[in-house]
């Protein structure tokens, strides 16, 4: 099933755009993240079970205080576009590891999901700030962690709703120009599988229903939603295309009022809800 709405103001914010423009220029040079190599035999392994990467082998930071360094250039760029959580970024920054030890702690988990990097603080912050300065500062890593380790695996052969390497739900789906292969992105390690053409990566519900958006420019945008986990993925149409290229990064970012109009439609962003 598909249907056809229609946006009445598909724009999107100016400060959004420069917010995630100044933070995509912080690079982490390549020398700065390793990993131990895992065997060919826990490779096979981990990918019968559906382990992503990271759970093989974890990114490490040869320099903590360099983490910290780009978690405090991550702060001023938040600082800067967002001047209400000036108190909160402040609060934060000073409740850092100060200690060699406990920031070599504090950085070893910090690439590990579902750690609580709450308890290695100095004192108590807004968890909510800490969250979205620590999920900004942990992408610049990961998406170099992905150009490292992502051809360990056979990501033709992945086939999984969830990221082969950071195990995130995905972000973004692209649907190849030629044969209309299905590939998901994951948006913090900007890492991209192939995935079945039809159906819920979220639930894995084989029903693929999708609505599309009236407008001059927008013919390559679908969503498609899913009745049975409320979720929804937005997806180029590479067919609707004429460049070469796409930039998945900033097609995710320019179409915020997609993700409007979802969740006026009573879907679900199952990306964050990871």
């Amino acid at each position: 099933m598909r249907k056809k709405l229609r946006m009445l103001e598909s724009f999107v914010p100016q400060g959004l755009v420069d917010f995630y423009l100044e933070l995509s220029k912080v690079l982490i040079p390549e020398d700065v993240i390793n990993y131990a190599p895992p065997s060919p035999e826990v490779l096979n392994e981990g990918c019968k079970k559906g382990l992503p990467l990271i759970r093989l082998c974890r990114p490490q930071v040869k320099t903590p205080d360099f983490f910290f360094t780009v978690m405090k250039q991550i702060a001023a760029i938040i600082q800067k576009h967002h001047p209400d959580l000036n108190t909160e970024m402040t609060q934060v920054e000073k409740a850092l590891p100060d200690d060699v030890a406990n920031q070599e702690l504090f950085v070893s988990q910090a690439f590990i999901p579902g750690s609580n990097l709450l308890i290695h603080l100095k004192q108590n912050v807004s968890s909510d700030a800490f969250g979205f300065l620590l999920n900004h500062t942990v992408k610049p890593f990961m998406q170099q962690y992905g150009k490292m380790v992502a051809s360990l695996y056979d990501l033709e052969q992945w086939q999984k709703g969830s990221c082969p390497v950071c195990g995130g739900r995905p972000g973004l789906a692209l649907l190849e120009r030629e044969a209309g292969k299905r590939y998901l992105y994951c948006g913090l390690c900007e890492v991209k599988w192939r995935f079945q053409r039809l159906g819920c990566p979220y639930c894995l519900n084989g029903k693929s229903q999708f609505f599309t958006v009236e407008g001059e420019g927008l013919e390559k945008y679908r969503v498609y939603f899913c009745d049975q986990c409320r979720g929804y993925l937005k997806t180029i149409n590479r067919k609707k295309v004429n460049d070469e290229e796409t930039d998945l990064f900033w097609e995710d970012i320019n179409t915020v009022y997609l993700d409007i109009l979802a969740l006026q439609e009573g879907y679900f962003n199952k990306q964050e809800a990871n």
